[in-house]
């Protein structure tokens, strides 16, 4: 059995830095001559931490090739290895920016839905988790993880990945800004998207976690704006309460007596209202 395994990491058995072979034979060729043939099967991805070799050859598109009888996931599932390896593209750039910041991330995979992971990344220095969703989560999971995590933690940031777009509209409606991430190169991409759907995209480097929580250029904008819209929605449900009141003090007539009546025919006024913006999923 032959494996077709596009990834590896080159800092040993339980590694981190990740790397995919591309189709191109002189670019596979410039990867192995790059990390000295240096690869591993990443245990962190759920490999078996043994060594990998670039098998390059002329009819089939370069690939990594366990040595010798290596027993392993991935030997026959190379759909599952991408979505295993993609955390740890999130994890090294994370985790250096968070050391440079002078804190000790500790960082723990979190089983994705669709054979990958995410991560649950805990700044004990000022009780600060980041959660980094790579896959589609369910609004009640979303829910309940926050909570669970808020219960033990002052700050809680979600950071949202190309598979979990939905769970970020989920915290836009609850709280008004939400943050995806995508990868660059080595290193990351932070946008803050607001209530208009509007993502404003900025460097990882130029954002901070600090006692006050996560910090990235285009937060407060985002925050004001959804407190605008709040109050937008408040004051029309307001002008139509009134409306409905004066029309409904319209259709009571004075009598003879001096004393108030009804017209013929008149009924209660139905008020009807919908929302200008789809209800929330649950209370904010």
């Amino acid at each position: 059995m032959s494996s077709t395994l596009l990834w590896a990491v080159t800092d040993g058995p339980a590694g981190t830095k990740a790397v995919a072979l591309l189709e191109d034979r002189l670019d596979a060729g410039t990867l192995k001559l790059y990390y000295g043939g240096e690869f591993w099967c990443s245990r962190e991805a759920g490999g078996c931490g043994g060594r990998l070799v670039v098998h390059a050859g002329d009819k089939v598109r370069p690939y990594f090739r366990h040595h010798g009888n290596a027993r392993c996931a991935f030997l026959s599932e190379e759909a599952d290895a991408g979505p295993a390896y993609e955390h740890l593209r999130y994890q090294r750039a994370l985790t250096a920016w968070l050391t440079g910041q002078g804190y000790r991330p500790r960082v723990t995979k979190v089983p994705g839905q669709d054979g990958g992971a995410g991560l649950h990344v805990v700044v004990p220095e000022i009780s600060h988790a980041l959660e980094v969703q790579l896959s589609p989560l369910p609004d009640t999971s979303w829910r309940e993880r926050d909570d669970r995590y808020r219960r033990h933690l002052q700050h809680v940031t979600w950071l949202y990945g190309p598979g979990a777009e939905a769970a970020g509209a989920t915290e836009v409606a609850v709280r008004g800004v939400s943050f995806a991430l995508r990868r660059h190169s080595t290193s990351l991409l932070v946008g803050v998207r607001d209530v208009d759907d509007q993502t404003r995209w900025g460097r990882l480097t130029a954002c901070r976690v600090t006692t006050d929580g996560f910090e990235a250029p285009g937060v407060e904008a985002a925050r004001v704006l959804h407190a605008r819209r709040s109050t937008d929605r408040q004051q029309a449900a307001r002008r139509m309460a009134r409306q409905a009141a004066r029309k409904t003090a319209g259709r009571m007539q004075p009598g003879t007596d001096g004393s108030r009546r009804r017209d013929a025919g008149w009924a209660p006024a139905r008020i009807s209202w919908s929302p200008t913006l789809r209800p929330l999923p649950f209370p904010g």
